[in-house]
């Protein structure tokens, strides 16, 4: 599948990487597995909630399913990203923060792959490899392994900025857009937390 162009405003463009979401979950053959697990958008699923998602509904639309898939993916990447600072980091300051943002990461997973879990689509990333708003690329995953000290600094601001600037923008979405009550109440926790750690960033 042919790379996305580059946005011209990646901070704007939420909506457009939802509907984005969408097309690639059909092309994907996740809506295949969504149908064979007995689901549509705004269906019914008969799976039973797993361990640890209290409260989980039985409905989930086809954009629930799109902004589960896409969190996790984008989380898996910023939790590699994450991995890399106690050794590659130079301020402390900078340090501490991130062991923040990377516990709310692990956090947010769980759940996440949990209501993914719940849907009966299969834990597989459709967007892998995919360039999009919000995700680390390969290039740049290459460039912060290989740096250290304040230029690691540098692009670690530059990459958790973008990420939890998008997570928070696509968790608004879903709150607008989404189905489930309890993938919407996730959505509330990812937003709030996203915009606490954007704004709370040492610079």
């Amino acid at each position: 599948m042919a790379k996305p162009a580059p946005p011209t405003d990646r901070g704007g463009r939420a909506q457009l990487v939802v509907t984005l979401l969408c097309v690639l979950l059909i092309m994907s053959g996740c809506a295949g597995s969504q149908q064979r697990a007995g689901t549509s958008s705004g269906a019914t699923v008969t799976n039973s909630s797993p361990a640890g998602v209290s409260g989980a509904t039985s409905t989930f639309s086809t954009t629930d399913i799109a902004w589960l898939q896409l969190l996790i993916a984008m989380d898996d990447q910023t939790r590699s990203i994450l991995e890399l600072v106690p050794h590659h980091g130079g301020e402390p300051a900078l340090k501490t923060w991130a062991a923040g943002v990377a516990r709310d990461n692990r956090s947010h997973l769980t759940a996440l792959r949990e209501l993914l879990a719940a849907t009966g689509v299969p834990d597989t990333n459709p967007h892998e490899g995919h360039d999009m708003p919000g995700m680390v690329n390969a290039e740049e995953l290459k460039a912060l392994g290989n740096a250290t000290g304040a230029q690691f600094d540098g692009l670690l601001r530059s990459a958790l900025r973008e990420h939890l600037t998008h997570a928070e923008q696509l968790s608004v979405d879903l709150r607008k857009n989404g189905s489930d009550p309890t993938v919407r109440k996730l959505a509330a926790t990812v937003k709030g937390s996203a915009a606490a750690h954007r704004e709370g960033m040492p610079i």
